[in-house]
C-alpha cells in the first residue's frame, strides 16, 4: 500500500506549510492526483484518516481531483488522453510519446486556522 508512505510525506508538507503560515490547525486539504499515480481513493482516505491522528491536520478532511493522463506524440505533435495505459498516438499510431499530465500529486488548496 504505497498510499501510506505518500500520506506520511503529505503530512510533513502540510505541517511545514501550516507552520510557515502560522496556522494552528488544518481543516481541509484538496489534492490534484494524476491517474498514473495509481492511487486507490478509498485506501488513500483510510491512510490519511489513520496517519493524521496527533498531527496539525487531525481534524482535516481530504478531497481529491484525479487528473487524466495526457501525452504528446513526438512524431506528429498530437496531444491525446491516455486511456487504459494505452500510450499509442491516435493520429499516427506512433509510440514515441511524452507524458505531459497524469503524474501530478499536488496540494491544490489547504484551509485552516
Amino acid at each position: 500500500m504505497h498510499e501510506l508512505s505518500i500520506v506520511e510525506n503529505l503530512l510533513d508538507i502540510i505541517k511545514s506549510v501550516a507552520e510557515e503560515n502560522k496556522m494552528s490547525r488544518v481543516t481541509r486539504v484538496h489534492l490534484k492526483i494524476g491517474n498514473l499515480r495509481q492511487i486507490v481513493p478509498e485506501m488513500f482516505q483510510f491512510a490519511f484518516d489513520t496517519a493524521k491522528k496527533g498531527t496539525i491536520a487531525e481534524s482535516a478532511s481530504v478531497s481529491m481531483t484525479f487528473v487524466p493522463a495526457k501525452a504528446v506524440c513526438r512524431t506528429c505533435g498530437r496531444e491525446f488522453i491516455v486511456e487504459d495505459n494505452f500510450f499509442i498516438c491516435e493520429g499516427c499510431s506512433g509510440i514515441d510519446v511524452d507524458v505531459i499530465e497524469g503524474k501530478e500529486l499536488l496540494i491544490d488548496t489547504m484551509e485552516g486556522e
